[in-house]
């Protein structure tokens, strides 16, 4: 069935209830300054963009990709600490007699505070290879590092997953703006594509997404529930740990008012379960301030 045809199906004519969203990640990778580049210009909230690429992400990616397709020859972390990240290039040698023997024939070093990549065989066609994806991957956001920046601005849209594993989404409809400038940004990074199908509000569509909505509401309030459980038992070392929670529970709260709102539903006792999570989180404080 092709889109527009789906499209036909859900929009009949009523009230635009908000839209379904799903997508395709092509070439996606993406230098940082160019990211931030197409999402100020969408105007969109820098605090969803994903992390910066690290050294230490970039030279564990660059291994990753100079491994493949080496059969005999393996890349083997060496040592991980605070100030140094080592790998070593190995030669691994079947015997016909079925033993294995192992011959170092590379060291591939980074130094962490510095960020400097050095190596005891820099003319090693994998410490080359891994040198040269390091010095992309620096400064390169990769397409699962896209793919969290789409879907973490989907939550903050009040997004509900319609499917298990993700990958479909339903943002309400007072998002609509905020999300067409997501798709434009998305869609201006490589070959991806965003699709997005407008749903009008009818008393199916409500019941079906209400009850979607009402049932995310409860799972991640459940969540919650069970954060402040394991924190009663082994209170966190820091209080800042705890003060996000309060983050937490106002976010929640606004997301269930938002879908009371848009679908009509609405979870029993929600204020009160919050409330009452709230003054948990207070009481821990309290303790932590005496101690």
């Amino acid at each position: 069935m092709s889109l527009d045809l789906i499209k036909n199906a859900l929009k009949n004519g009523g009230e635009h209830l908000g839209s379904l969203i799903f997508w395709s990640l092509g070439d996606a990778r993406i230098d940082r300054a160019t990211l931030e580049s197409l999402w100020s210009g969408a105007a969109l909230d820098a605090a969803l963009l994903p992390d910066p690429p690290t050294a230490e992400k970039a030279l564990k990616l660059a291994v990753r990709e100079a491994q493949v397709g080496q059969r005999e020859r393996l890349i083997r972390l060496g040592k991980e600490d605070e100030t140094e990240i080592v790998f070593a290039i190995v030669h691994e040698h079947r015997g016909g007699d079925g033993n294995l023997t192992y011959q170092q024939e590379a060291r591939i070093h980074l130094d962490r505070p510095c960020e400097r990549l050095t190596s005891d065989a820099p003319r090693h066609d994998l410490v080359a290879a891994v040198e040269t994806n390091f010095r992309t991957l620096r400064t390169t956001q990769t397409p699962d590092d896209v793919r969290r920046a789409l879907v973490k601005a989907l939550h903050s849209f009040a997004a509900v997953t319609l499917r298990e594993g993700g990958g479909v989404y339903w943002v309400p409809a007072p998002f609509a703006e905020k999300l067409r400038r997501l798709q434009s940004a998305i869609e201006k990074i490589g070959s991806s594509r965003v699709y997005l199908l407008p749903v009008s509000k009818s008393a199916e569509a409500e019941r079906t997404l209400g009850e979607i909505a009402q049932g995310s509401i409860e799972a991640e309030l459940e969540a919650l529930k069970g954060e402040i459980q394991s924190f009663l038992a082994a209170p966190p070392d820091r209080a800042s740990t705890l003060m996000r929670r309060f983050d937490a529970f106002e976010a929640l709260r606004s997301r269930a008012k938002l879908y009371r709102e848009v679908l009509a539903v609405e979870v029993t006792d929600l204020d009160r379960q919050l409330d009452s999570l709230s003054a948990t989180v207070e009481e821990l404080l309290n303790q932590k301030s005496a101690a």
